[in-house]
């Protein structure tokens, strides 16, 4: 891939120059041969090119012997080769419904009937007849329309089939061979909050992810090349209906190419004559930027077609969710008796001294993953302890399943399952249930298993309502945490009695909507609702998601750029370990500037000695900026440059798990109906660290004149704001375990921003003489532990010795 830039002109005369080779035959290009005429065309029957520009974005298509196939994707401005010929436009499985014999179809070849013509500004493509096999009776036709203003081709794609012995079974759109973008080049896929591979083009990588769930929890991918000159392809399926789907990755190293395939079960996957269409669209768009401008991107679709987007108000985010969830900074968990709970989360709380949330796991007299559904009676003393705590700003959420139930319920009796369940549950299509194991074993010692229930039937809706209700009506919790919804992927029921379609489509999801309306139209108002992981299109269902699995190497917070201030995460799972204060640190860190909130901390854990002080400084850092990360929206994270080292942690997610990140994370939010943004700055290394980052108010939203500024240093309370003139590059020096904000604003606020506009304002006070300082040194820090300012970047002193920072400006 080149990497020069042409000039305006040069680039108007290349598009120009395309435009008049690929479109000066403005007539229908198609063809209509036998069988031998198609396998091997005569001397006179070249290949024919046809192709579409999108501002500068240019696809080009040849018309071969059987087929269409893409020839090169490019971008014309910096002449880059996005993606060229190899993989045809799709793939379609169709299968003998009699016999089970499969056929596979590609756009490329084995046709007899295709063509080409462009139609009211789309270029439209037309498949029927294949060669091979005997008549089927499927006509293929996709359809792109180029979007100028945004350089993209927005795609759909259609199945008709007339069949009455063959049904479609999956469709593969698109396929594509990305082109190697050289060293710089790096992939973004959706496994928990976003995940970036680089160097993929040159060795053996593979990542396939079913949507919707927790490690493919939204719909798009981008591939791209990093540096001066950033050029590359987002690719979306903007399904407003959150569809069943399957996103994969696979390189090959030898050729220098990754490709990129999305399957789509069909609806009605047993039933012949069964037609396919595009749920939505798919969005080929010239990506100049990187991971965030890519979730930027999906965001701008997200808010203004995605089903599950919130109603969002501008200056409060989700008044559906309770106040106390949106601005809640810290939780635990723990299980099993309230006389064994109580005690430690109670201790963390005061200790802490800001609201807790509480994750109860075990509060039921059945096993865990055994018994499902029954989780009544509860453990002796549960709904009197969780009064006592609610009381004290603990807020408790209890644990259900909302997927499964126990094919023996009762110890190791089938007591519902068959008489009840069976019929509600999700069958594969020899009529057996779909079942699923998780190492929990019944009172016999055999495996528990537990079958998959259907979200579009009665019996589980009802069952999921009830228990819900009975929780927060009769036991008090504020919150209830069902789990699984937004973790597990959809399974192909087809089961023709539930009256939904076959197999693919969007009604699993429908089916979680319909359940969870019902729950949300009788639950108080100060009530919440949680689930398991992130899987995008229940979102607007939760009040917040367990983001516990966001435990790669690599992760960015794409989810986060797409959904900050729509939902609240929370979550990591923090382990064990040689190496589990270093790991600590990291998640930790992480959760605070991908806008999480903080902990899922075993209460012991967080109160150990070596943690206490960096958890605390870090949830307090979160209060004090709380509206931020449920009234506003991510901003692109300061890219910071220094000599910053690296840290490696075992995070023991499954074994071993070395995950490695810089020792500074940093992160940035913004309130765009206030005019104000939040830069946060985590050292989770065990030593100071200088760096320095660039700061253009206007990646914030901000004008560059009239600025202020409050900083806090370690979770104490901010400085008063004072006048900020940003340089072109600003320098800081953090210390070990240390957590920084800044907040810049455009007009006088209070310093923090974090009592939501509900506390009175304060008295007005006189302000004492700011100390002089030199032009360099200009940041005021608080010293923690103090009650003083200085403006040194001398090592001050307090109540901690490595609570310090300074803040100079460069002219760089």
């Amino acid at each position: 891939m080149s990497t020069r830039i042409p000039s305006r002109r040069q680039t108007r005369r290349l598009a120009s120059f395309l435009a008049f080779v690929l479109f000066a035959d403005a007539t229908p290009v198609s063809s209509r041969a036998d069988a031998a005429d198609a396998a091997a065309p005569g001397p006179n029957e070249a290949s024919i090119l046809t192709g579409c520009t999108a501002g500068d974005l240019v696809a080009t298509f040849r018309r071969a012997a059987g087929g269409i196939e893409l020839e090169s994707l490019q971008d014309v401005r910096t002449q880059s080769r996005l993606a060229g010929s190899g993989a045809p436009l799709f793939q379609l499985v169709v299968r003998h419904v009699a016999t089970r014999h499969e056929r596979i179809l590609t756009a490329a070849t084995g046709w007899r009937d295709f063509g080409m013509e462009r139609s009211d500004g789309a270029l439209q493509f037309r498949w029927a007849d294949p060669l091979e096999g005997g008549p089927l009776g499927v006509t293929v036709r996709t359809s792109a329309v180029p979007d100028a203003d945004q350089s993209a081709l927005r795609w759909t794609l259609r199945v008709d089939n007339e069949s009455t012995v063959w049904t479609v079974r999956r469709v593969v759109f698109p396929l594509l061979d990305l082109a190697d973008p050289g060293e710089e080049g790096v992939i973004l896929f959706p496994r928990g909050p976003g995940e970036l591979q680089r160097g993929v083009w040159q060795r053996d990588f593979h990542y396939r992810g079913n949507y919707p769930d927790g490690w493919c929890s939204m719909q798009f991918l981008a591939a791209y090349r990093e540096g001066p000159s950033p050029s590359g392809l987002y690719v979306g399926l903007h399904d407003p209906w959150g569809s069943t789907k399957h996103l994969e990755f696979k390189s090959t190293p030898a050729a220098r190419t990754v490709r990129l395939a999305v399957e789509v079960p069909a609806p009605d996957l047993t039933r012949p004559g069964n037609d396919f269409v595009t749920s939505g669209e798919v969005v080929w768009q010239l990506l100049r930027g990187d991971w965030f401008d890519a979730a930027r991107i999906y965001r701008a679709w997200a808010e203004r077609e995605a089903r599950w987007w919130p109603a969002l108000d501008p200056r409060e985010g989700r008044r559906d969710t309770p106040r106390w969830m949106r601005e809640l900074s810290a939780w635990v968990m723990t299980g099993g008796a309230p006389e064994a709970c109580q005690p430690a989360v109670t201790a963390f709380r005061e200790a802490l001294g800001l609201p807790v949330g509480f994750h109860w796991y075990n509060w039921h007299q059945i096993p865990f993953d055994n018994d499902y559904p029954h989780y009544f009676p509860t453990k002796p003393g549960f709904a009197a302890t969780v009064a006592e705590l609610q009381a004290a700003e603990v807020f408790v959420m209890p644990y259900i399943n909302g997927r499964l139930w126990d094919t023996k319920d009762r110890g190791a009796e089938d007591f519902e399952f068959t008489r009840v369940a069976r019929p509600a549950a999700t069958k594969q299509e020899n009529g057996e249930p779909f079942v699923e194991r998780y190492g929990s074993q019944e009172t016999n010692g055999a495996p528990v298993t537990l079958a998959v229930m259907c979200p579009t039937t009665p019996l589980w809706q009802e069952r999921v309502r009830t228990i819900v209700r009975r929780l927060q009506q009769e036991e008090g919790t504020r919150g209830v945490y069902i789990d699984q919804i937004a973790a597990a992927a959809p399974t192909l029921c087809t089961d023709a009695t539930h009256g939904h379609p076959l197999g693919g489509g969007h009604w699993w999801t429908e089916g979680y909507w319909a359940l969870l309306d019902a729950i949300r139209r009788e639950m108080p108002s100060d009530r919440m609702l949680t689930t398991e992981c992130n899987g995008e299109p229940f979102l607007r269902w939760f009040d917040g998601y367990l983001t516990w699995h966001w435990q790669h190497h690599g992760q960015v917070p794409a989810f986060p750029a797409v959904y900050g201030g729509t939902i609240q995460m929370f979550g990591r799972a923090y382990r064990g370990g040689p190496t589990q204060a270093q790991a600590l640190r990291m998640k930790a860190g992480q959760q605070l500037v991908f806008g999480e909130q903080i902990g899922w901390f075993d209460p012991a854990q967080a109160g150990a000695a070596p943690n206490r002080e960096f958890v605390h400084q870090l949830i307090h850092a979160r209060w004090n900026h709380r509206r931020y990360f449920y009234a506003g929206e991510m901003a692109r994270p300061p890219r910071l440059t220094g000599e910053i080292p690296d840290v490696t942690a075992d995070w023991q997610w499954s074994g071993e798990w070395p995950v490695t990140t810089p020792a500074v994370l940093a992160g940035a939010w913004r309130l765009p109906a206030e005019d104000r943004a939040l830069l946060l700055f985590v050292n989770v290394s065990e030593a100071p660290v200088r760096f320095a980052f660039p700061f253009d108010p206007a990646v914030y939203g901000l004008r560059r004149e009239g600025l202020q500024r409050a900083v806090t240093l370690a979770g104490q309370p901010a400085t008063e704001p004072a006048p900020f003139v940003p340089a072109g590059s600003e320098e800081i020096l953090l210390p070990a375990s240390g957590v920084l904000t800044w907040e810049v604003s455009a007009r006088p606020q209070s310093a923090g921003g974090g009592d939501g506009g509900q506390r009175p304002p304060r008295r007005p006070r006189r302000r004492p003489r700011r100390p002089r300082v030199c032009r360099q040194e200009f940041c005021r820090v608080w010293v923690a532990g103090s009650g003083r300012k200085r403006s040194s970047s001398r090592r001050v002193t307090g109540r901690s010795s490595t609570w310090w920072a300074s803040t100079r400006r460069s002219t760089g």
